[in-house]
């Protein structure tokens, strides 16, 4: 039997090989996918260098390049990026191609944000500033001016605004406001969104399709975004009586995260006159369009471009299942069987644009741009200190003390004061100024998990959930067995927020919702089953989701084996 260093040695030597001959670090988790996106990477690369630089086209495949993970050297970005200095370093954006003019800018302004936001912004507010200039007054663009305005083009609009965003730019909140009501004062009475509203032109004759409902969610997603921030959990008000932990209850740590920039509204002066209620309403109405013809093999003439389109809309949404099934892996399937066997991906408009827009669905683009933005999960790869690795001498803060205290096990005279030590750690640490002050202290949290008190052990976890640090979720993990259900429960909530997951994954909040028994030994059955389920959902999720250089093929959590062992609960 081969030791475990035997088994690490030859995972490392293949892991070196794999590395040696394909540089891409970004893995889609699939292995089925992984060698699809290898096979369309090869002939992309390969076919772009036997073409001529296509406007539109070209900046699109370089977009799905960057992606993918190839370097912004590469010659295919570089030629692109030099095509739109080429339209935008006059002062004034010039189009080469009139009729694709919003295509254009959208995708030239996606790939000068994602290469160097910083260095091209001068040129990205002149992109900008023309779609802004080019919108008209129900709030739509188009491709001609004796056109009225269609979905496909606004999709296009709408990125070009969220990428100069991301960069900095001067965006007016007013046209973002606008392109939301023409989406909402212009879809169909069955949910969808059809290519020109008011018009039979386009694909579907006027009824509404799978490509352009997702593009137009994608588009009101994306003013939603911008408006109002991100989606955040319901608060439901806790009875006093009910507040065993005053402060633990009050934090919702969702609604922290809607509060200011990056994550809440890209306009923090601007107060929109669309709610964000009616946004997320007509949202939800284009998916439930979509899941009731759900259709994993797009079969329309611009089959490839429905990809992207759900992609991007899934992910600003945070969606986890379209018609009852794991959207990208139900998606992603149907998708393969549109590849030739050459790794290429032709569609209506051609190879390259089709191929492009298979590569970004599989390798999640926009879930990319949001993990940016919130500078978490696979995108972060310092294992580290989040926030730095710099030293410095400092004086004893009253978080130091109070962690001292717990730490020489004077739990008593600390319990005797008037405040109690959960209210007093939280407070300690909600008058935090310097995030890195709060990272120091967490080996020192770590420890207290262990600590008999669950007046301890609960506020820890939730300071733990705090720190950000996604290497915690092994020990967040842990403590969903914690013996006391306040005590686990908080341990979920931890992980929900280090997770930016503010649903979960799929559990109740609490380990005795839903309770309906009459004896200690149902409630203690019930509890036990959220832990079990809990402990097995989280680390499922956490086994797909670490970043790839932390897994070394050897199992590392002790709570994915399964276990079946009873907790006793105890106060």
């Amino acid at each position: 039997m081969k030791t475990r260093l035997q088994i690490f040695c030859v995972l490392v030597t293949v892991c070196i090989s794999i590395s040696t001959a394909n540089a891409r670090p970004k893995s889609t988790k699939n292995p089925r996918f992984d060698a699809a996106v290898d096979k369309a990477l090869t002939w992309l690369n390969k076919d772009l260098s036997t073409r001529e630089p296509d406007g539109g086209i070209q900046v699109l495949a370089a977009y799905a390049l960057l992606k993918c993970d190839e370097p912004a050297t590469n010659p295919h970005i570089t030629s692109a990026v030099r095509a739109i200095l080429g339209r935008t370093n006059s002062g004034v954006y010039r189009p080469t191609n009139q009729y694709e003019h919003l295509y254009m800018a959208g995708v030239d302004a996606m790939l000068l944000s994602d290469v160097d936001a910083k260095a091209y912004q001068p040129q990205l507010q002149v992109i900008v500033n023309y779609i802004q200039s080019t919108q008209r007054a129900d709030g739509s663009w188009s491709d001609l001016p004796s056109k009225p305005g269609d979905i496909s083009m606004c999709q296009y609009a709408m990125l070009g605004l969220w990428a100069a965003q991301r960069a900095g730019c001067q965006v007016n909140p007013q046209v973002v406001e606008k392109a939301a009501d023409f989406h909402l004062r212009n879809s169909n009475g069955d949910g969808g969104w059809c290519y020109r509203p008011g018009t039979t032109e386009g694909p579907g004759g006027g009824n509404s399709t799978h490509n352009m409902t997702m593009a137009g969610a994608g588009s009101v997603s994306i003013a939603r975004f911008l408006l109002h921030g991100q989606k955040a959990k319901e608060k439901k008000e806790t009875p006093d009586a009910e507040k065993k932990f005053g402060v633990l209850e009050k934090v919702d740590p969702m609604a922290e995260m809607t509060t200011g920039a990056p994550i809440g509204s890209a306009f923090r002066d601007f107060k929109p006159g669309i709610s964000s209620g009616a946004l997320d309403d007509r949202i939800g109405r284009a998916f439930s369009w979509n899941d009731a013809r759900f259709t994993p093999v797009s079969r329309v003439e611009h089959n490839l471009y429905f990809y992207y389109c759900l992609e991007r809309a899934v992910a600003i949404n945070s969606i986890e299942r379209l018609g009852g099934q794991d959207w990208f892996l139900a998606y992603g399937e149907g998708l393969l069987t549109l590849q030739s066997e050459d790794g290429s991906f032709p569609t209506y408009s051609g190879p390259v644009s089709g191929t492009a827009f298979a590569l970004l669905f599989f390798m999640r683009s926009t879930q990319q741009i949001i993990d940016k933005q919130y500078g978490l999960g696979l995108q972060r790869s310092n294992k580290g200190n989040p926030f730095g690795d710099k030293k410095k001498e400092r004086d004893p803060t009253p978080l130091d003390q109070l962690l001292s205290s717990i730490e020489s096990q004077d739990f008593e005279s600390i319990a005797k004061e008037e405040v109690s030590v959960a209210d007093q750690l939280i407070l300690s640490i909600q008058s935090i100024k310097d995030p890195e002050e709060l990272v120091g202290q967490v080996d020192r949290l770590k420890t207290l998990v262990n600590h008999p008190e669950p007046d301890v052990r609960q506020p820890v976890y939730w300071a733990l959930g705090r720190s950000g640090d996604f290497g915690l979720i092994p020990l967040l993990i842990k403590g969903l067995r914690d013996p006391n259900i306040d005590v686990a429960a908080e341990a979920e909530q931890a992980l929900r927020y280090i997770a930016r997951k503010p649903q979960g994954v799929g559990l109740p909040d609490t380990p005795i919702t839903g309770f309906k028994g009459t004896t200690d030994e149902d409630r203690l059955k019930h509890v036990n089953l959220w832990r079990d389920r809990a402990t097995r959902a989280w680390s499922n999720w956490y086994s797909e989701m670490r970043p790839y250089e932390e897994r070394d093929g050897l199992e590392q959590l002790e709570v994915l084996i399964p276990g079946g062992n009873d907790v006793k609960e105890k106060p």
